[in-house]
C-alpha cells in the first residue's frame, strides 16, 4: 500500500511539475521577448533622436572629436555599452565605448543598412562570460544628400539577471508548492485511501484465515465503501453458507445417529424377544417350584433362606428382560400439560428408602410459576427415576443430589466433558440432576448413552438407565445432556419443549413451589 501511495505522488508531482515548469518557462520567456520588444522600441526612439542631432552637427561641421564627446555625454544611458557614428563610405567617425565592451566594427549589417536606407535591430550574442546585447543601426542623412548610419548598443545583462532571477523564484516557489502538494497528497492519500484498503486487506486475510465474522466498517459513498459494502457482504454470504454447511452436517450427524439407534434398537429387539421366549417359560418354573418350597419350609428352617434367594434372583432376572422390553419396544406417550415439580417430588417420595440406606439427601429447589410441559407424566417419571437412581448409586454417603431447574449449567465450563443426545425446538423447561460423585472420565462420557454400557462396578448396573432416558426424551422431542468433571460429579440436563401458550416467565420472589430434602 506504501508502494502505491507513493508511486501515485511521483507521478502526479512528476505531471504537475512538468506541466508548470513549461508553463512557467513559456510565460517567463515571452515576458522576456515582450521586454526585449519594449527595450528595441526605446532603442530605437533613441538612435533615432541620437542620429537627428547627429546630422545637425555634422552638418554644421562638426570635427570628429567634437562628435566623440558628445558620443561621450551620451554613454551615461544606463545600459547602453556603445555608439558609433559612420559615414556614407562606412568609414568610423566617431564612437564611444563602455569599458570592458568590445568595439563596434563594420559588418554586413551595416553595409546593408547604408544600402537600402532601412534601420536594423536584433540581439547579438556575445562571448560565453558576456550578456547578449541589443544592436540598433540607424539611418540618417549625410551633407551632400547621402546615407551615413549611428550604431547604437545596449545590454541586456540586467535583463537577463532580472529573467534568472524570477526563474529561480518561480522555480523555488514551485518547488515549495509542491512540496506542500506532496505532503497534503501523502496525508489524504494515506487517510482516504491507504487507510481503508489497508482495512480491506486485512479483512481479506482474516476470511482467508477463515474468520467469516470479520466485517470492515467504513461510512463513505464512495467506490471504496461500495468495495467494503461487498466485501462485507460477501462475507455474510459466505458465513452463511458455512453455517448452513455445519448445520447440514449437524443435522446429517444426528440421522446417522438415529439409524444407527434405530439398528441398535432392532438388534435389541429381536434379542429381548428370544431372551423373553427361552427364558421366560423356564424362569416362570423355577420361580413357581420356588415359591412352593418356601410355603412348605418352616420360617426356621435352614434351607429356606435358598428359597428366598431363588426368589429374589428370579425377581432380579425378571426385572432385567422388563428393561429391556421396555426398552426395546417403548410406549407411545400420550402427550398432554404436565408439572414438572410434582412429578420429580413423587420420584423423590419413591426413592426415600434407598436415600436413607445410603444417607444421601436428595435437595429440590423449584420456583413458584414453573410453566407446564408437553409430556406423558408416566413416561417422566421413568425418566427421572432413572436419572436419580443413577446419581444415588454416584453419590457417596452424606452426599446431596440437587435437582434444580433454570437455563444454563451448575458445574463450572472449565475441565468439563459433555455430550448431547436429541434436539428441542422452541421455548423449553430445563431440569438439572446434579451428583457429587467421581464423575465420567473424558474417554468414556461419549458412550453413556450405548445400551449395557456402564460406569458401575459389574452387578450393579444393566447400563440401560440413560439408553432408556434417552428414548423418553426424543419421544417427547426434547433434549438431554450429560456433563462431568472427574472428581467433580456429574450433571445430566434435560431439555423439555413448553406446553402450547407457556412462557418461562415466574416469580422469583415467591417461595420455592418444591423446596426441600429427601432423606
Amino acid at each position: 500500500m506504501t508502494n502505491l501511495t507513493s508511486r501515485l505522488v511521483v507521478l502526479i508531482m512528476l505531471a504537475i511539475m512538468v506541466i508548470t515548469g513549461i508553463y512557467d518557462y513559456v510565460r517567463l520567456t515571452r515576458d522576456r521577448d515582450r521586454l526585449i520588444g519594449e527595450t528595441r522600441e526605446e532603442l530605437r526612439i533613441f538612435a533615432e533622436t541620437l542620429a537627428l542631432a547627429v546630422s545637425r552637427n555634422v552638418r554644421r561641421g562638426q570635427t570628429s572629436d567634437e562628435l566623440k564627446e558628445l558620443l561621450d555625454d551620451i554613454l551615461s544611458r544606463p545600459g547602453l555599452v556603445g555608439v558609433a557614428i559612420y559615414d556614407p563610405k562606412g568609414q568610423l567617425v566617431a564612437q564611444t565605448v563602455a569599458p570592458g565592451a568590445a568595439p563596434p566594427a563594420p559588418d554586413e549589417a551595416l553595409r546593408l543598412v547604408l544600402a537600402t536606407k532601412q534601420r536594423s535591430s536584433r540581439v547579438q550574442e556575445g562571448p560565453s562570460t558576456q550578456s547578449p546585447t541589443l544592436r540598433h543601426v540607424e539611418p540618417f542623412r549625410w551633407p551632400g544628400g547621402r546615407t551615413a548610419a549611428l550604431e547604437v548598443r545596449e545590454t541586456l545583462e540586467g535583463m537577463e539577471r532580472a529573467f534568472q532571477r524570477d526563474l529561480r523564484e518561480r522555480v523555488l516557489a514551485r518547488l515549495a508548492i509542491l512540496a506542500a502538494f506532496v505532503l497534503s497528497i501523502l496525508a489524504v492519500t494515506r487517510w482516504s485511501i491507504a487507510r481503508p484498503i489497508r482495512a480491506l486487506i486485512r479483512g481479506a486475510r482474516a476470511v482467508g484465515r477463515g474468520d467469516l465474522a470479520q466485517r470492515i466498517e467504513l461510512r463513505r459513498r464512495d467506490e471504496i465503501g461500495q468495495l467494503a459494502e461487498e466485501f462485507n457482504r460477501m462475507a455474510a454470504n459466505l458465513q452463511a453458507a458455512h453455517e448452513e454447511i455445519l448445520h447440514q452436517a449437524e443435522e446429517r450427524r444426528r440421522l446417522e445417529q438415529d439409524v444407527e439407534q434405530a439398528q441398535k434398537m432392532a438388534a435389541v429387539g429381536m434379542l429381548v424377544t428370544e431372551i423373553a421366549h427361552e427364558i421366560g417359560t423356564p424362569l416362570n418354573v423355577i420361580s413357581g417350584r420356588a415359591e412352593v418350597l418356601e410355603r412348605a419350609l418352616p420360617p426356621d428352617h435352614p434351607d429356606r433362606r435358598h428359597a428366598e434367594l431363588i426368589l429374589k434372583q428370579t425377581e432380579r432376572i425378571t426385572g432385567f428382560i422388563r428393561s429391556l422390553l421396555d426398552y426395546s419396544r417403548p410406549r407411545r406417550p400420550e402427550l398432554r400439560e404436565e408439572a414438572m415439580a410434582p412429578i420429580v417430588a413423587r420420584v423423590a417420595d419413591l426413592l426415600l428408602g434407598r436415600c436413607r440406606a445410603k444417607d444421601v439427601r436428595i435437595q429440590l429447589d423449584f420456583p413458584v410459576g414453573l410453566p407446564p410441559v408437553l409430556g406423558d407424566a408416566d413416561h417422566l417419571q421413568q425418566l427421572f427415576l432413572n436419572l436419580l437412581l443413577n446419581a444415588l448409586d454416584a453419590s457417596p454417603r452424606g452426599g446431596i443430589i440437587r435437582v434444580t431447574e433454570g437455563p444454563g449449567a451448575v458445574l463450572p465450563e472449565e475441565g468439563r466433558a459433555s455430550i448431547t443426545r436429541g434436539k428441542v425446538e422452541g421455548p423449553c423447561q430445563e431440569i438439572h440432576v446434579v451428583d457429587a460423585g467421581a464423575g465420567i472420565a473424558p474417554d468414556q462420557i461419549d458412550h453413556v448413552f450405548q445400551p449395557f454400557f456402564s460406569t458401575k462396578r459389574r452387578g450393579q448396573g444393566t447400563g440401560l438407565g440413560l439408553p432408556i432416558a434417552e428414548e423418553i426424551v426424543r419421544a417427547h422431542r426434547g433434549e438431554v445432556e450429560v456433563l462431568s468433571m472427574p472428581g467433580g460429579g456429574t450433571e445430566v440436563i434435560v431439555r423439555l419443549p413448553l406446553a402450547a401458550g407457556a412462557t418461562t416467565t415466574r416469580t422469583e420472589a415467591a417461595p420455592a413451589a418444591v423446596s426441600g430434602e429427601t432423606r
